[in-house]
């Protein structure tokens, strides 16, 4: 299966009810910021459309852990985190991933595993959690994003509108087609 297939089985499929997107991420440390910028391109084209009639952002920069009362106070059916992870792909490859198949235990330069917090939401708030993962080039301090990161987010915005405006059947708030 593809992406789209797997967004639209794993993430939209069913009675989602709302879906949170939450970007994760610093846009100080170069491709850490793919999170936060699939977010603000969600804003941008989703605004008129999914984004507020059953699609949520939340840009939760590096400590998603901190938002949760945020994401309780959303009640949504899935959370959907958009991160920079090192799962062993080439720079722009990205993966949609379960809280089981990232690491369980440590701490990373700033937060808590997000392992952590997708389980603690599962289990308190019921929601189903997904990671939608990029494959950095680099997370230094004072880089700019990579080109390979910078286009996964905007191809990954679109396919996100687009799978949601597909399978959830969903109209803007005026009423309109998406």
């Amino acid at each position: 299966m593809g992406l789209a297939e797997d967004l639209a089985s794993e993430v939209f499929g069913g009675d989602a009810g709302t879906v949170l997107v939450v970007g994760v991420g610093s846009e100080e440390h170069g491709d850490d910021g793919f999170g936060p910028l699939v977010v603000r391109l969600l804003k941008q084209i989703g605004g008129s459309g999914p984004v507020g009639n059953g699609l949520e952002v939340l840009d939760a920069g590096p400590a998603p852990e901190l938002e949760t009362w945020r994401i309780r106070e959303l009640a949504p059916g899935v959370v959907l985190f958009v991160d920079a992870v090192d799962f062993g792909g080439a720079p722009g490859d990205v993966a949609l991933l379960k809280a089981e198949d990232l690491r369980a235990t440590g701490f990373d330069t700033h937060r808590a595993p997000l392992r952590l917090t997708m389980q603690y939401i599962e289990s308190e708030l019921g929601a189903r959690c997904r990671l939608l993962a990029v494959q950095p080039k680099n997370v230094r301090l004072g880089l700019q994003m990579c080109a390979e990161v910078r286009g996964a987010a905007e191809k990954l915005a679109w396919l996100i509108v687009q799978t949601f405006s597909k399978h959830t059947g969903r109209r803007t708030p005026d009423g309109s087609e998406l």
